[in-house]
């Protein structure tokens, strides 16, 4: 499989050139290692070292105080001024000890140039309490997603669209020729951009599940993903004590995604205690598997829905664990709707991920029922969005967004994201935009 470009690599491989400590989270095999190895492919000058706290071995030496040991043994000479060496640690998380030793050499080191630390993690809060704890001033955390639209074309076709929706909204042009220009200049790649974007509603954008030519393939690979992801991750969290009722749990947020967080239901199906509910779906958010949205709240907005969304952040796990990975099939049982949701809810995070700076990531609903898919609050400016899995422009759903723009003085312009044609509301300043054009 070639290297393909991520979105956000530019802000990635200048942490790389920052001193400080380099931290890179995302769920597993989403290509963090990958970007890494292609990196110093790239750059035959730097001394490597890599580490996997997976490796039990490599483990055992860090909790016996070994880490400058193994370095300065991959090495074969000692640490010099000027003469960087990378260490890259993959899952860091897993090994708690580490942490000190990495502060202890970096402090050591830091102004000698001496040595670069790369570390890499598929547990959110682990990886955020332990550098709290240890490195505290010494390391920038960035995340890292599965594969976006644009991603999966480079990857799959080998073709590179060099325009998005996303830069041209931040570049705060809302000229409305240059909105027709941005979909006339992508029309050329339409076919195959609506190829991976069906791509990504059935299976998601792990990038090994992506290259694979069957549906039986891939339907193996995520049983091993599933798997690997219970046994390396789950099994090691000692408050975990019973993998059935989680594997369970799984199954219901995976059936629940883009739904209210809906409680009292899912205790039902458990028939487990709040408490344990609470921890086990704590621990699914920490190991980047599920992601919860919280509510829009405005003074000037009353009557709120306030229980957050939840989403088994992975398309493809959803159709592994509920079987269905059939385009039609999904339409013909409603659920392409919230797959087409979870799938516009990564392309937001790689959007986010992609610049540095404040935002939130929110959905509005009122009790009346009136609501918006997502928000995103980026200071000063926020910015609706409704998802739809349909051809056509839904009035209701237009309503909502004219009313959440009425009540917010901040949301200057609205999207309506759908299976139909590019159209502009110039009255309302609601650009209409073509799925397979967020890009």
């Amino acid at each position: 499989m070639n290297y393909t470009t991520r979105s956000h690599e530019k802000r990635l491989l200048h942490a790389f050139n920052s001193p400080m400590i380099t931290g890179i989270l995302g769920p597993r095999r989403t290509g963090k290692s990958t970007l890494i190895d292609h990196y110093i492919s790239q750059h035959p000058e730097i001394t490597a070292v890599r580490l996997n706290m997976d490796k039990m071995t490599e483990r055992e030496q860090i909790k016996a105080g070994k880490l400058e040991t193994m370095i300065l043994t991959s090495i074969q000479r000692h640490l010099k001024p000027h003469h960087r060496v990378w260490v890259t640690i993959d899952e860091a998380q897993k090994c708690p000890e580490v942490f000190e030793q990495i502060k202890v050499l970096y402090d050591e080191y830091k102004d000698q140039d001496a040595i670069k630390f790369i570390l890499t993690g598929s547990a959110l809060l682990e990886l955020h309490r332990l550098s709290a704890e240890s490195l505290a001033g010494r390391i920038n955390l960035y995340y890292l997603s599965a594969f976006n639209l644009s991603e999966t074309l480079k990857l799959k076709y080998d073709t590179d669209i060099h325009s998005s929706m996303f830069d041209l909204i931040d570049s705060g042009n809302m000229n409305e020729d240059t909105w027709r220009d941005y979909f006339h200049d992508l029309l050329p790649w339409s076919a195959l951009l609506k190829q991976s974007l069906m791509e990504l509603q059935i299976w998601g954008g792990l990038p090994e599940v992506l290259v694979l030519n069957n549906d039986n393939d891939r339907l193996d690979y995520l049983a091993n993903y599933l798997q690997t992801y219970l046994e390396k991750d789950v099994r090691a969290i000692e408050s975990i004590t019973d993998l059935t009722l989680y594997r369970h749990l799984m199954d219901i947020v995976a059936e629940q995604t883009g739904s209210i967080r809906d409680d009292s239901r899912i205790l039902h199906a458990l028939h487990c205690h709040r408490d344990t509910l609470n921890k086990y779906r704590n621990y699914l958010q920490a190991t980047l598997m599920y992601q919860e949205i919280e509510a829009y709240i405005n003074s000037t907005l009353k009557r709120l829905v306030k229980a957050p969304k939840g989403y088994l952040i992975n398309n493809g796990l959803i159709s592994f664990l509920q079987g269905i990975h059939d385009t039609e099939l999904l339409i013909k049982t409603g659920q392409i709707g919230h797959r087409f949701e979870n799938w516009f809810l990564n392309e937001l995070q790689v959007w986010l991920n992609k610049n540095p700076g404040r935002h939130t990531l929110h959905f509005w609903r009122t009790t009346a029922g009136a609501e918006v898919d997502f928000v995103v609050k980026k200071p000063p400016h926020v910015y609706p969005f409704e998802i739809t899995f349909a051809d056509t422009i839904e009035p209701k759903k237009v309503r909502n967004l004219i009313r959440f723009c009425e009540y917010e003085p901040e949301a200057k312009l609205a999207f309506y994201v759908y299976m139909g044609d590019f159209k502009l509301d110039r009255e309302n300043n609601i650009i209409f935009l073509p799925a397979w054009a967020v890009c």
